[in-house]
């Protein structure tokens, strides 16, 4: 539960400093930084291998997808390991976000930056599509045929890897040699002790999509197939709870999990839990050790986003509850506790949520300058972006840690009237200024229009005393396509802070 303690106070004052000393630096590095971030053309340069996150590859069944657009949702349960037969990766999801639905641009933007600074994919630029359903140590085992595949023996090269990409590609150097071959290695928002969101699709689906992709029950039984989904099971402290029972849920055990009487759930189809156990503990073990020292190591974090930080359940004779606790300290899917390393250069971000961490702009610039320089000159050429402000009821201008726009539902059908939540974390517990909030939603008519927020308090997580959530309604329009919700924060000492989320709508 969130408070705001010594380690957060601390934290502030990080960032309100690098934002001075950035500030006062601008004039003397615009030109190093240009050089750290924009490769001169005849400039070689090593060659990078990117790793993206779950369920960022395609995969397909000969010649055709069965994941990897909103057409083949349909196609989820054929997935699951026991019965799906001939899959292959086929390729990366260049604009579709985590959960296969939101056509958000999550790598596109990343890989054209890449491509703009003079990588050249195919000669210095890899991407590593893989099939994200199997063990973490499979695809380090996959990755080490890969660059053998790719990058000429003895060349040294460069990753940069998101989310499960990290693990993956972490396992691939200290298991499969490639601690001999790698020369920077770039993570971002990586989950080194798992996800609570893990729970949260088991339990809820995936709101419209679940009856497309065989329902709660279906995916339950697809994604407990996947080795991949039991290894990043949340196991940072404080992350799982059972009011009935203190201890932690023990993942490895069949009872614990037909405890839970959620349909979906059976002996016959539960892997080797006990094994997947054994291989959970092998990966902690090596994300512990530091990296050889001959490899420069970074990680960027998402931080100051709405996330899962611990679920709680609630076990009786019927369908287990779970309860989800929310923090501020995440990337808005993997808690800082989680996405940290000790004892390793860290560039923290507030203004990207975990599937778009590496489309925002002052991350691209970290991650251009530490494969050009290395991430200690990095850390000193882009400045972290320092948090936003925000006026109060009161008139004071305050801090704002984060903010965030919500809807029940992350996928809708057209005609729909509801309702979109904004949660604010301020560092005061003032009511905000309505006035300093401006909500829109634009339809796939490309029509824009304002929507009235209201305090709804009622709407806040109580274990974040310092969050406030204001709602207002909205129509989702007749037209299939793309809705746009924008919250634009009016900030006095910089340009207002804009936070969007995007809708799929489809035929009602």
């Amino acid at each position: 539960m969130r408070k705001l303690n010594l380690k957060t106070l601390s934290y502030t004052l990080v960032l309100l400093v690098a934002a001075v000393l950035g500030t006062l630096a601008t004039v003397t590095t615009l030109r190093d930084n240009r050089l750290a971030t924009e490769l001169d053309p005849g400039a070689e340069r090593r060659p990078v291998v990117f790793v993206p996150g779950v369920l960022g590859s395609m995969l397909c069944r000969g010649d055709t997808i069965v994941w990897g657009t909103v057409d083949v949702l349909g196609q989820f349960p054929s997935l699951d390991l026991a019965t799906s037969g001939d899959v292959k990766p086929c390729g990366l999801i260049r604009e579709i976000s985590l959960l296969g639905v939101y056509r958000q641009t999550v790598y596109g933007p990343f890989i054209d930056r890449l491509e703009a600074a003079g990588y050249e994919q195919g000669r210095t630029l890899f991407v590593f599509d893989y099939d994200w359903r199997l063990s973490i140590f499979d695809n380090a085992k996959r990755l080490a045929a890969f660059v053998d595949d790719n990058i000429p023996a003895g060349r040294r090269f460069d990753i940069v890897a998101h989310s499960m990409g990290g693990l993956i590609a972490r396992t691939y150097a200290a298991q499969e040699g490639g601690a001999a071959r790698i020369d920077r290695f770039v993570s971002a928002g990586s989950p080194w002790l798992g996800s609570v969101q893990v729970f949260d699709l088991l339990r809820n689906g995936w709101g419209l999509a679940t009856p497309m992709m065989g329902g709660v029950e279906g995916i339950r039984r697809t994604i407990l197939s996947f080795p991949s989904m039991l290894e990043m099971m949340p196991q940072y402290d404080g992350c799982c709870s059972d009011p009935a029972d203190p201890t932690r849920f023990d993942t490895a055990s069949p009872a614990a999990w037909l405890a839970l009487n959620w349909p979906g759930i059976d002996l016959d189809h539960l892997p080797d839990l006990a094994d997947s156990s054994r291989r959970q503990l092998r990966l902690h073990g090596i994300f512990e050790q530091p990296l050889p020292s001959g490899i420069e190591e970074a990680l960027v974090i998402g931080v100051d986003q709405r996330t899962p930080q611990r679920y709680e359940l609630a076990i009786g004779e019927g369908e287990a509850a779970l309860n989800l606790v929310t923090s501020w300290d995440g990337d808005s899917v993997v808690m800082r506790d989680s996405a940290q390393l000790k004892n390793r250069i860290v560039y923290p971000t507030s203004f990207a949520t975990h599937d778009a961490i590496l489309s925002d702009k002052s991350v691209q610039d970290f991650v251009l300058a530490t494969l050009a320089q290395g991430p200690d000159a990095a850390k000193k050429l882009i400045p972290i972006r320092a948090r936003s402000s925000i006026f109060t009821k009161l008139g004071d201008l305050v801090e704002l840690v984060g903010a965030a726009v919500e809807t029940v539902q992350p996928i809708y059908g057209t005609g729909t009237t509801t309702t979109a939540v904004v949660h604010l974390r301020l560092g005061v517990d003032t009511p905000v200024d309505p006035s300093s909030l401006k909500l829109t939603v634009t339809t796939p008519d490309g029509v824009t229009r304002p929507i009235a927020l209201a305090a709804a308090g009622e709407l806040s997580d109580p274990a974040n005393p310092l969050e406030q959530s204001l709602a207002g309604s909205f129509n989702t329009g007749s037209k299939t396509g793309e809705l746009t919700l924008a919250l634009t924060i009016d900030d006095r000492t910089a340009d207002p802070r804009v936070v969007t989320r995007v809708l799929p709508l489809v035929a009602r």
